[in-house]
């Protein structure tokens, strides 16, 4: 006779109601929309160019909407704590639903924590005008943003590549070029993003953790309910939502290659063309997105590279991810010519480090910087040298990564998106949702929960906190 299993005791500490979960979470996002809508936050003179914007804006007098965007920053990061699956209790019910209440808030807003999709809108008008913002820098057309770029990106080019440029574009011509619902309708193609997020990672988990059943909700927790993408995907509709969506789709594609019964030839053009074009075509909408290289090459191998000594492993791997590379470059390039942009963002790739960013680089670069221009010596060349020190350390930190999570592919990208985002010369928290979605789909250890979690917590509240303190605009 076989023991009985006992199935684990719910644990019904700290439990919410959906109902209530989703009314707290809607009311943190109102804040933070209402707080974000106050014209200190907008780099034109006048403010935000919509008369009921600015009305529900300035009916919040300062500082009670800087208290009131750090205050709903704070709510969403306990709630979604407090939603976190724990032993015995499953993950939270229809979290795509629960997602998209938190959101209704911030469509009406301006851009929260962040004023880049204004710098989206006014590169799609310089290029609907004829003009290249590569070769012109943003700001140089006139036209309906160009008052509203902020001083410190104004007169310079992007780093985006050219699909980015075409969404960009697409916006603005949906729009009719309006001064403020250009910038706010930037939100659609990241909530694109983040719909592909949340269709792909239950599929991806399962495939990835088949004896789990509560791997796909722990996947939506970690990759579709935290707080970074709620506020800086949807909220400041970043366009690293599509890029993080579309080189999900690459995985998503392989685990149904995978699944597909008898696929053959079928099975075959989904892993070897169709994910690695989507590779080169998320790489298009931002560059890091080559990272998913590893996950599409390594997912239909995950049994054997188990298996494997690590110099086999490795050498098995790096062939397939060869491979899946050529394709995915040539289609990044083919795009780089057939849009007929070209490859000017080469040169404004380190314009980026000129942000105040709390990456140790950053940071180093920055402060180190002053200091040396404060001696009476010229910064540029001590600025270089860090820049340089950031590359070499990065390259170091996702090589060991790459061998040590050789045999998880998925769990190296993860890890390794994250150590981009960290340790390269600008550290923004919209680059962070990406890694939290791949982590989300990997078993973590409770100390890797525990300080990504609390990375993620601080992270939101100290930037909520900072951008209030320190970018509020008054002119």
């Amino acid at each position: 006779m076989s023991a009985a299993v006992t199935e684990p005791t719910p644990d019904a500490r700290g439990t919410l109601p959906w109902g209530l979960a989703a009314g707290l979470g809607a009311l943190a996002s109102a804040l933070v929309a209402w707080g974000s809508a106050h014209p200190e936050f907008a780099f034109h003179p006048d403010g935000w160019l919509d008369p009921v914007v600015m009305a529900i804006g300035t009916a919040l007098p300062m500082p009670l909407n800087r208290v009131a965007v750090v205050l709903g920053a704070v709510v969403l990061a306990v709630l979604w704590w407090r939603l976190r699956p724990r032993a015995g209790r499953p993950p939270v019910g229809r979290p795509g639903w629960l997602l998209a209440v938190w959101a209704l808030p911030l469509l009406w807003s301006p851009p929260t924590l962040s004023a880049d999709a204004v710098l989206y809108a006014d590169s799609g008008w310089i290029e609907n005008s004829g003009g290249s913002v590569y070769a012109e820098g943003l700001g140089s057309a006139g036209g309906p943003f160009a008052d509203s770029v902020d001083p410190l990106w104004r007169g310079s080019g992007v780093a985006y590549p050219p699909l980015s440029l075409l969404v960009n574009q697409a916006i603005v011509a949906l729009t009719g070029a309006d001064d403020y619902w250009s910038v706010a309708a930037m939100r659609l193609p990241a909530i694109l993003g983040v719909v592909l997020i949340g269709l792909t990672l239950p599929r991806i988990a399962a495939h990835l953790s088949p004896t789990d059943p509560l791997a796909p909700g722990r996947a939506t927790w970690w990759g579709l309910l935290n707080p970074l993408l709620l506020v800086h995907f949807i909220g400041g509709a970043h366009n690293d939502a599509l890029m993080a969506g579309v080189s999900l789709l690459a995985v998503y594609v392989v685990v149904v290659a995978l699944e597909t019964p008898l696929g053959g030839a079928r099975s075959r053009l989904l892993v070897w063309v169709v994910a690695p074009v989507l590779v080169g075509v998320a790489m298009a909408l931002k560059q890091q997105a080559g990272l998913t290289v590893l996950a599409v090459a390594g997912v239909p191998l995950l049994f054997r590279l188990r298996e494997l000594p690590l110099a086999r492993r490795l050498w098995v791997l790096g062939l397939r991810t060869a491979g899946v590379t050529a394709i995915a470059v040539a289609v990044f390039v083919a795009l780089g010519v057939v849009t007929g942009k070209g490859f000017g963002w080469t040169a404004w790739l380190t314009l980026m480090g000129t942000a105040g960013t709390p990456g140790p680089f950053a940071l180093l670069g920055q402060f180190g910087g002053y200091l040396v221009e404060w001696l009476g010596a010229d910064p540029a060349p001590f600025r270089f040298v860090v820049g340089m020190a950031s590359n070499v350390t990065l390259l170091a930190v996702l090589a060991w990564v790459v061998i040590r999570f050789s045999d998880r592919p998925v769990a190296a990208v993860g890890w390794g998106s994250l150590a981009l985002a960290v340790l390269g010369q600008a550290m923004h928290p919209w680059y962070v949702p990406w890694s939290l979605a791949l982590l989300g789909l990997v078993p973590l250890t409770r100390r890797q929960r525990l300080w990504v979690a609390g990375f993620v917590v601080a992270f939101l509240v100290w930037n909520a906190f900072q951008t209030v303190v320190w970018h509020g605009y008054v002119d």
